[in-house]
């Protein structure tokens, strides 16, 4: 906003300056998600009909002509793919209003990294917690979504390097919030991928939905918190996510 007053005699400009980027980024998500949910009810409104239907006659009992099999095979198949495909879609729109409980910070990590299997390849991991016994008051499952789909972008950034590693930090800020940092050092994301990160369904794998990151920001919002690419060198990425 702007503003004159009168100082000394001579008028003067007051201008104040505010971040609305949390309202921007809350805008954006509200707007993805309604046109998620209008066109996933769309689409699976039509694609339903024509899955039932193929399945129904592949196994109707009676002998089928080769081609028409092979064609009614293909058809149900891809069928059910895309029903898988919208199914992640409407992930992004039923997010559940999160279910708070303490628990500790280090096992939130130590389960992300079984899960992931993020030891296996010779990566290697480093865990940095202080206070080792920090805790938080979030909803386990949703936070443990989010860590997973990190350290799984984390493992698949340094794939193939015989260096390959990954580093997990956790502190406590000024404000006295819980910070965890996901690095890795498997190289710089280009800048025209980093404009486009966080926005659902851009994705920059032949066979990723977009989801993810997407995904974990509102997860993080709905926490009162937030998901930041807080780093990008060919030396390190790093993702910090602050728990509100």
């Amino acid at each position: 906003g702007c503003s004159e007053i009168t100082l000394e005699k001579q008028r003067r400009r007051v201008v104040s300056v505010s971040d609305i980027n949390s309202e921007l980024n809350e805008m954006q998500v509200e707007s993805w998600s309604k046109l998620t949910r209008i066109l996933t009810h769309e689409i699976m409104n039509s694609l339903a009909p024509i899955t039932s239907l193929s399945d129904t006659l592949l196994h109707i009992g009676k002998p089928l002509d080769s081609d028409i099999e092979r064609g009614l095979d293909t058809i149900s198949a891809t069928s059910h793919r895309l029903m898988t495909f919208i199914e992640g879609f409407r992930r992004f729109t039923r997010i559940p209003e999160p279910q708070r409980e303490p628990f500790e910070v280090r096992e939130l990590i130590r389960q992300a990294v079984v899960l992931t299997a993020a030891e296996k390849d010779g990566v290697r991991i480093r865990t940095d917690i202080e206070p080792a016994d920090t805790m938080i008051y979030a909803d386990k499952a949703q936070l443990g979504q989010v860590t997973v789909n990190l350290l799984k972008n984390a493992r698949e950034a340094v794939a193939g390097r015989s260096d390959g590693e990954i580093e997990i930090r956790s502190r406590i800020d000024a404000a006295e919030h819980v910070v965890i940092e996901i690095s890795n050092n498997g190289g710089a994301i280009p800048a025209e991928v980093t404009e486009n990160i966080f926005t659902p369904f851009f994705s920059t794998k032949p066979d990723g939905s977009g989801i993810g990151l997407s995904l974990s920001r509102r997860i993080m919002q709905l926490h009162g918190g937030s998901l930041r690419l807080t780093a990008n060198t060919d030396r390190k990425v790093t993702f910090t996510l602050r728990i509100g």
